[in-house]
C-alpha cells in the first residue's frame, strides 16, 4: 500500500507549448536557465497543468479557468486552448515520474496523460492515461476510449492476472482524479492513485507580489498562496513554535540589513493581523512599509519554514528584487531546506551571480532551455550533459559561460556537427 509521496524525478512533454518532444530531469533543487521565449515558463505551465489534474478539475477548467461563484479558484493555462499545443497539433502528452512507497519499498511511478484538443465535440478529451511502477512489467491502470463515446473504460490491476474493469468514466476529466472516487477500485491501485494525486496537488507556484504580501490576513491561515497572500498569518503560525521563531529571526537578520529581534502581529478592527518587525532599537516596521526585497525574503521564509510546506515549489525568477550581495544567503536557505527532504524546488533564474554560487549538488540538475536558430521547437538539456561542460566549468565559472553565450553556442555547434542534442 502506498503511504507517502516523495519527489518528482522527471517530466516528459510531447507537443506541449513550444516543446515538440522534451524531457526534464529534476533533483531536490532544479535551476532553469535560458534565453527569453526558450520555454522556461512553459515548463511552469506544464507543472500547473498537472497540479490542476491533482485538484480534480475538468480539462476545460484546467486550460481555461474555474470559479466558485464569482471568486476565481484557478486562472487556467497561459494562452488557453489555442496556444497549448506545438504548432497547433491536435494532441498533447504530459508524463511525470515521481517516487512513491509501495509495499514498503520506494519505487518510481510514471503517470501518462494524452489529450485530444481537436475532438469532434469541440471540447478537449482524454484519449489515454496510464500508471506504471518501475520494476513491474505491467500497467497498474490504463484506459481505452469507447468508440464514438465520451466514456472511458479502465483496466486496473495490482498483479498481472487480476484485471479489474471500470467503464463509467468521462473523457472530459482526467481519469486519475475520477478513479480516486471509485469505491470498487482495488485497494493497492487506489493507494497508488491517491499517492499520484497527492504529488500533483502538493505544488505551489511562487510569483511573489509585494502588494499581496502587504495585505493583512486572518490568523489560522497556514499556507502561503502563490502571490504571497496570507504572509502575516503564516509567519504568525511559525512564531507559535519558539524554536522555529528563532530560526526565522536568525534568517531575517542574515538576509536583510535589519537588526530584527522580534516579530509582532497586532490585530486590526476586522480581526486580521499584519506582521511587524521589531528592531533592537525598538523601531517597528510593518509589512506596509517594508521594502519589496524584504517582503520577498519573508515570503520565501514563510513558504520554506512553514510547518505545512508544499512538497514542490516552482519559483519564477528566483533573484527578482533581491540584492546581489544577498543572493548567496537565499541560495543557502533553499539548499539547506531541500537537503532536509521537506521540500523540492524548481526555479527559473536569469542571474549570472546566482549561478556563480551554486553548489556541485545543485549544478547536477541545472538545465537549459533553448531554441536553435530558425527552429520553432524548444529543447531542454542538462548543463553537465553538454560535452566538456564539467571540465570547462572547473576552469571558467558557470556565470561567465552563461553571460558569454557559451551554453547556447555549444548546443548550436553540436547541431551543426550533426551530433544528437
Amino acid at each position: 500500500m502506498c503511504r507517502e509521496t516523495a519527489v518528482i524525478t522527471k517530466l516528459r512533454l510531447e507537443h506541449f507549448k513550444n516543446f515538440q518532444s522534451a524531457e526534464l530531469e529534476l533533483g531536490s533543487l532544479t535551476l532553469l536557465v535560458g534565453a527569453n521565449a526558450s520555454g522556461k515558463s512553459n515548463l511552469r505551465d506544464a507543472f500547473r497543468f498537472l497540479h490542476a489534474v491533482g485538484r480534480g478539475y475538468t480539462l476545460e477548467e484546467i486550460i481555461g479557468s474555474k470559479f466558485e461563484g464569482i471568486e476565481p479558484l484557478w486562472g487556467g493555462i497561459r494562452g488557453g486552448m489555442r496556444e497549448l499545443a506545438f504548432r497547433r497539433m491536435s494532441t498533447i502528452v504530459l508524463e511525470p515520474s515521481y517516487t512513491v512507497n509501495y509495499k514498503e519499498r520506494e519505487h518510481v511511478a510514471t503517470y501518462r496523460i494524452e489529450i485530444d484538443l481537436d475532438d469532434n465535440s469541440g471540447k478537449p478529451q482524454v484519449i489515454y492515461e496510464s500508471l506504471k511502477l518501475e520494476g513491474y512489467d505491467f500497467l497498474f491502470f490504463e484506459t481505452e476510449r469507447s468508440p464514438k463515446s465520451d466514456r472511458m473504460k479502465v483496466m486496473a490491476r495490482s498483479r498481472p492476472q487480476n484485471a479489474q474493469y471500470i467503464s463509467v468514466l468521462h473523457t472530459q476529466r482526467p481519469t486519475l482524479s475520477q478513479l480516486a472516487e471509485q469505491s470498487v477500485l482495488n485497494r493497492e491501485v487506489r493507494g497508488l492513485v491517491e499517492a499520484s494525486i497527492e504529488v500533483m496537488r502538493n505544488m505551489r507556484f511562487l510569483d511573489l507580489s509585494p502588494e499581496a504580501m502587504r495585505r493583512p490576513s486572518f490568523s489560522g491561515q497556514h499556507i502561503l498562496e502563490d502571490r504571497g497572500e496570507n504572509l502575516s498569518s503564516v509567519l504568525q503560525s511559525i512564531c507559535e513554535d519558539p524554536s522555529r521563531k528563532q530560526v526565522l529571526i536568525q534568517w531575517i537578520q542574515d538576509l536583510t540589513p535589519m537588526d530584527a529581534v522580534d516579530l509582532e502581529f497586532p490585530t486590526d478592527s476586522t480581526g486580521q493581523v499584519l506582521v511587524t518587525l521589531v528592531e533592537e532599537n525598538g523601531q517597528r516596521i510593518t509589512a506596509y512599509s517594508a521594502s519589496d526585497g524584504t517582503l520577498r525574503f519573508l515570503g520565501m521564509l514563510a513558504a520554506f519554514l512553514s510547518a505545512e510546506p508544499a512538497r514542490f515549489y516552482f519559483v519564477e525568477e528566483l533573484e527578482n528584487g533581491i540584492h546581489p550581495t544577498r543572493l548567496y544567503l537565499l541560495l543557502q536557505l533553499i539548499e539547506q531546506q531541500v537537503s532536509q527532504g521537506r521540500i523540492q524546488v524548481a526555479a527559473i533564474t536569469h542571474s549570472p551571480q546566482l549561478l556563480r554560487l551554486v553548489s556541485p549538488n545543485t549544478l547536477k540538475f541545472a538545465a537549459m532551455t533553448y531554441r536553435l536558430e530558425g527552429r520553432a521547437e524548444a529543447h531542454i538539456k542538462r548543463i553537465l550533459d553538454i560535452p566538456e561542460a564539467q571540465r570547462i566549468i572547473e576552469q571558467q565559472d558557470l556565470a561567465h559561460l552563461y553571460e558569454s553565450g557559451w551554453l547556447e553556442n555549444s548546443v548550436a555547434f553540436l547541431e551543426d556537427a550533426e551530433v544528437p542534442v
